[in-house]
């Protein structure tokens, strides 16, 4: 790419980071629309790749484009979790409020979070300099803003929980929410879906290798446990995960675990907790308010479906009690090991 593409790329913020080819060292930059980025609920393949403008960069082009954007003074905030906990609702949720724009799973940050976990390693495609310079020219360039006023708030995939700990390190006004729900609810929702909640099966190796390394015993057998069992280890994994980062001295501080069973108890108080936290704008207007409430009656990740507080409750008692003996297996397999486990003692308020 020639110089004068890439001083079009950095000008122009709809020329959006889509990807990183970390294989073949280079990045997918692709036209889109702030209204665009506003709609979608994930900015992978499901954004719409057919017939749209794209641009590839190679690694070192993305670090001078980024180069060449102006510093912004404002902190970027995000929303990291476990999965299937209530993260888009609560991404949409903000984007009622002026100026905010919620990006939703970006797919650079699946691949660093992929990329940093062989950090250190000899098969690791990048070494620690390269990585932190690549974080850095990424988050500049998801972050950019279409207005003056802009503040963009980036939802992770829940497959990127290891980035919390780098990004705030590395971004040192940034801050996070980090959304859980206690584990038989995120039992019945994550065993209701398709395929028993194949992310989360997917999700499992890496976050059995944390827990390895957090309870330093690797006795744990990822072949020998249930479907429903490594949903609960996937969750212990990542509630470990976000108490560590919260008594951390350093991020502690910028980090506010929120209870998505919580939130919705009481969504106008929790909503305020977190737009205080990560330092947004909370005017009460009554059009706004209007607005949240058609959210709330909306199915988060595809909102021309309706679907309320009380559909999602009638699902999970549907499955409560087509699942019973799974989840009752899962939630089993967590307890044991939480009594077993001095550290994971603080999860213990958290299971039912």
């Amino acid at each position: 790419m020639d110089k004068s593409a890439l001083k079009t790329i950095s000008g122009d913020p709809g020329a959006f980071l889509q990807k990183l080819d970390l294989v073949t060292r280079r990045a997918l930059f692709v036209r889109v629309t702030r209204q665009e980025l506003e709609r979608a609920s994930f900015l992978d393949e499901r954004l719409g790749m057919q017939g749209r403008e794209g641009f590839w960069a190679s690694l070192g082009q993305v670090g001078e484009i980024a180069s060449a954007l102006a510093n912004d003074s404002r902190a970027p905030c995000f929303i990291f979790h476990i999965g299937h906990c209530g993260s888009t609702l609560l991404s949409r949720l903000l984007d009622t409020y002026p100026d905010v724009l919620g990006l939703r799973e970006p797919v650079p940050l699946r691949d660093l979070a992929i990329t940093e976990r062989d950090l250190g390693s000899p098969l690791g495609r990048l070494n620690q300099e390269q990585w932190d310079a690549l974080l850095h020219a990424s988050l500049k360039l998801l972050c950019r803003p279409f207005s003056s006023r802009q503040q963009t708030v980036i939802k992770a995939t829940s497959s990127c929980n290891n980035l919390v700990g780098p990004i705030l390190r590395h971004e040192s006004k940034a801050k996070a929410v980090l959304l859980c729900q206690r584990l038989e609810p995120h039992l019945a929702t994550i065993l209701k879906g398709a395929g028993g909640g194949m992310d989360a099966l997917q999700s499992a190796p890496a976050r059995l290798a944390f827990l390895h390394d957090f309870l330093d015993d690797n006795t744990l057998r990822l072949h020998a446990m249930e479907t429903s069992e490594m949903v609960a280890m996937g969750w212990v994994a990542e509630l470990a995960r976000f108490h560590q980062l919260m008594a951390g001295s350093s991020i502690g501080p910028r980090l506010l675990l929120l209870d998505f069973e919580r939130m919705l108890a009481d969504m106008p108080n929790e909503l305020t907790n977190v737009l205080h936290h990560l330092g947004l704008s909370d005017d009460r207007d009554p059009e706004r308010s209007a607005k949240q409430v058609a959210v709330m009656r909306s199915y988060a990740k595809s909102p021309t479906h309706g679907y309320s507080p009380g559909d999602r409750k009638h699902d999970l008692d549907l499955s409560r009690r087509t699942f019973a003996a799974d989840i009752e297996r899962g939630m089993r397999w967590a307890i044991r090991l939480i009594e077993s486990s001095p550290r994971l003692a603080v999860l213990r308020s958290m299971l039912e």
